[in-house]
């Protein structure tokens, strides 16, 4: 003779499975996801390897990290950094600062490839303790190419002369993009 606990267990499972509570939903509504689905697959994916810029003379780009492309300048020294964020209309630059520096300049430059936010700071290379202060600036662009990606690029060339903001914004201004191949 069964027991009443395996009696119990027989009925709601056949409860269960003669009234369908197990189905998660309709196949209208799977069929309407997996199209929400499909449709985000089929747009491209913009990141770094979608940048096209231009370098001074006797510069490279080191690609050698996908997710922070470096740029060299002609004495094999790196002078910045590139990082890419998938598009937002309200994105929010929220990079802490390097220790020691402050904000001297904040504007917001047009570009040929879209909105820059330009941060200038003030920065140092010694230790609170040293006393050193204001050595050098750092640039920070936070480039918003509409509905497609944001590139975050650093520089600084160890100086306040006012030619190495110039010369950043020169680089900035040859930011495109490679149009990503589509996923079959």
């Amino acid at each position: 003779m069964p027991s009443v606990s395996k009696i119990i267990i027989v009925t709601v499972f056949l409860l269960f499975t003669l009234t369908g509570c197990f189905i998660s939903g309709t196949n209208e509504d799977v069929q309407a996801n997996s199209q929400e689905t499909a449709a985000v697959a089929d747009l491209p994916a913009y990141d770094l390897s979608s940048l096209i810029i231009e370098l001074p003379s006797g510069w490279e780009l080191d690609k050698g990290d996908k997710l922070n492309y470096l740029m060299i300048n002609e004495r094999g020294e790196a002078a910045g950094r590139i990082s890419s964020s998938p598009y937002e209309a309200n994105y929010e630059f929220k990079h802490a600062l390097p220790n020691h520096s402050s904000v001297i300049n904040d504007e917001t430059i047009q570009l040929p490839a879209g909105d820059c936010r330009l941060i200038t700071l003030d920065a140092d290379n010694g230790t609170a303790a040293s006393g050193i202060t204001g050595t050098h600036n750092t640039y920070y662009g936070v480039v918003s190419i509409q509905d497609k990606v944001i590139y975050i690029l650093d520089f600084t060339n160890l100086d306040k002369d006012p030619k190495s903001k110039q010369q950043f914004i020169d680089i900035l201004n040859t930011i495109s993009l490679q149009e990503p191949e589509m996923s079959q």
